[in-house]
This record gives C-alpha cells, structure tokens and sequence, in this order.
C-alpha cells in the first residue's frame, strides 16, 4: 500500500476529481492515538493484579475504575477509526492518503475524542484520589456514526474488522468482573450486564450470519444497523464492567429491533402502512389518494431497512419509557403528511435519528419521497414540533401527479 503521507500528484488528482479529503490531519492523530494501546495494556496489568489479590474491581479506588474506563474508551475509539481509514485504503488504492468527506468526519469524531480519554487515564495513573466520575457522566456514549445513504461497502468492512478486538476484551473484562467474586447486592445487576454482553453477541453474529456475497442493499444495511448496535453495547459493557458501581443506576441503552427482512418490501410480513398512526390507521386505509401514496413511498424508498430501523428505534424509546405518543388537546394524534406518523412527545432526554431531544419536545416520524424524481434525496429522519391542529393533508407525490 502506498505511504498516506506521500502521495504522488496523481492520487492528488484522483482525489480532487473524486471529491475526497486529504487524510494528513487523520494520519497524525492516529500516530498520536496509538498510545491509547499502551494505555490498555498498563490498564489490563491493574486488572490482573486485582484479580490475583482476589479482590477484582469491585473493592478498587475509583481512581483504578477511572483508569480502566478511560483505557477502554481511547482503546475502543482508536480502533474504530484505524479500521475505517485502513479500510478505506484497501478499497481504494488509487487514493491512498484521502478518504471520503463522510469517512472523513467519522474518523475524525473518534479519533478527536481519544485524546481526552487517555489524558483521563493517565491522571487516573498518579493520583489516587482522582474520580472521573466527579467530571463525566458516565458510561459514555460513543460520538454519532456519520450517516450516508447508500453507506460505502468499505465501512461495512471496517466495523466488521473491529468487532474482534472489541469483544475479545469485554469478554476479558467480564471473567474479571466475576473472578473474584460477584458481592451478592451486586448479583443481579451483573446479571444484566451479562445480559446486555448476550445481546450484543447475537447481534454481531447475526450480522455475520446476514452477509452475502451478492450486493443487496437491505441486507447491507441490516449487517450495519446489527454490527453498530453490538459496538454500541460493548462500549457500554466495557465501562461498566471496569467501574460496577457505575450499575446501580444504570438504564441499558435500548438499541432499534433490528428489521427483519421479511417485514421488508416483498416480505410476507411486510405492512406497507407500518409508519401510519394506529388511531386513524383505518381512515387512512379507506382514502384511496392515501392508498397510493404509501404504495408509491415504498416503491421510491432507496433504503426501507433504515426507515423499518428509525421507527423500530422510536418504537424502543416508547418502550422504554422514554418517549410517549401523543394526543393533543383536540384529540388529533398524527402528522399531516404522508405516512401519517404518531406523534410523539419526549419524557426522558433521547437522540432519535441523530438528533438530541429534550423532556416535552414532541417530533413525528417522517419519510417522504416527495422530491425524489426530482433528483432529490428521499426524507428520512424526524420532524420537531410543537405541533398544531390543522385540516391539511399532503399525500407523497414523487411523481407530481397528485
């Protein structure tokens, strides 16, 4: 592979005519990044002579449980973005030493983050009263993914080649946590954390057992959505496990059921009318101008996987308790556009669809293709309130025929 610090002016010109970035800022924070492996092994020694002394993490200082969060997280971090650049180059040798702007930010967002992470770590390491629980609130989440529709073939890789490393040490971190014995007020929240361990196993299998080697687009999305959600949790379980009083007052993160491909478009559990409001689903059903436009959305829907995976993620968080839906004081309980989502009213802060929302903010779903024939892209995302009533009614006119 050629030198991504020394590229000849022909991959300059390959990547100017491809719109990519220049890597330089990229390269030089993965150098620097790199100690956050020491960071982990000086981290992982802690944790053995814990073990060995027969203590484990839970009787430790909290400047030792700071230690072991912050060596995760920069671990973590650092690794998710060597994997995407290195997969990057691999998928595109013409352009070593520019990625995508899109791989570009992603990286950037990790990369930026690990240096806070072993900074904390290291004060961690020298002073014994230090708390990073008294600066941070923790477990952290980790930074947005960068979305991109269709997502790039070579990001599908790099989360596919980071879930090793990751889950070979939540699985060291978990046998330590248990080592040297679990206090009995504590057993039932390890028991969880076992669990949320579980569920991020399946889905990272599930996505492996989901790969073709035929291109197709749902399924690419489902190995994504299935390959994030498994990194998400680890990354929560990692935390945990390095600082279990962190437990007592965990709510576990609620990732989106993840679509199953016969609920898909030309799935025999497929409902076209998935996204409609249950409470006026009928009228909707007898309005034939409506009848159309839900057809016409899905036929002109580039990914329905991703749509299918934003209401399951709303669907999670109303579950969850953390979202409720929403009748106003007249009675009208959906949008006005087509699919005619639910509204929905936020009780707990929640990012839905990259947004953070606040307690009280209302937002429906929104899907439109609207403007697609039209060389737009398709809306895909949520639409923020207040909401009022009103006797409107758009139906999706990809085609302008309506």
């Amino acid at each position: 592979m050629s030198d991504p610090l020394r590229p000849t002016m022909l991959t300059k010109m390959r990547a100017s005519l491809a719109g990519e970035r220049d890597a330089a800022l990229l390269e030089a924070l993965r150098s620097a990044g790199k100690t956050a492996y020491d960071e982990l092994l000086a981290a992982e020694k802690v944790r053995d002579e814990l073990t060995a002394g027969g203590t484990g993490v839970w009787d430790a200082p909290p400047a030792v449980g700071s230690q072991l969060v912050a060596a995760w997280n920069a671990f973590v971090l650092q690794t998710l973005g060597e994997q995407f650049l290195d997969a990057d180059y691999a998928a595109n040798p013409r352009t070593v030493g520019y990625v995508p702007a899109v791989t570009f930010d992603q990286v950037s967002a990790w990369f930026s983050a690990v240096e806070g992470w072993i900074s904390r770590g290291r004060q961690a390491r020298v002073n014994p009263d230090y708390d990073i629980t008294a600066e941070l609130a923790l477990p952290a989440a980790l930074p947005p993914w960068a979305e991109v529709e269709p997502c790039p073939p070579e990001h599908l890789a790099a989360l596919l080649a980071a879930i090793p490393p990751v889950r070979q040490h939540v699985d060291v971190a978990m046998y330590a946590l248990e080592a040297a014995g679990v206090p009995e007020r504590h057993r039932q929240a390890v028991n969880r954390l076992k669990q949320l361990t579980a569920e991020a196993a399946a889905a990272a299998d599930y996505a492996v057992g989901l790969r073709s080697a035929r291109h197709n687009a749902a399924l690419h999305e489902l190995v994504e959505n299935n390959l994030k959600q498994a990194l998400e949790l680890w990354f929560h379980v990692g935390q945990l496990a390095a600082m279990p009083r962190l437990l007592d007052g965990y709510r576990a993160i609620r990732p989106a059921a993840r679509p199953d491909p016969a609920t898909l478009p030309g799935g025999v559990r497929f409902d076209p009318w998935c996204l409609t409001d249950r409470t006026t689903l009928k009228r909707w059903q007898r309005d034939a101008k409506a009848k159309q436009a839900i057809k016409e959305l899905w036929q002109y829907d580039p990914d329905p996987a991703a749509t299918l995976a934003l209401k399951a993620q709303i669907d999670a968080a109303v579950t969850a308790g953390d979202v409720a839906v929403l009748r106003t004081r007249d009675g009208s309980s959906c949008y006005y556009e087509c699919p005619w989502s639910a509204l929905y009213e936020v009780r707990r802060p929640i990012t839905i669809a990259g947004r953070n929302l606040r307690v009280l903010q209302q937002f429906a779903l929104q899907a439109a293709a609207d403007d697609v024939l039209r060389g737009k892209p398709f809306q895909r995302g949520i639409i923020v309130g207040p909401f009022q009533t009103t006797d409107e009614v758009e139906y999706c006119d990809p085609d302008g025929l309506h």
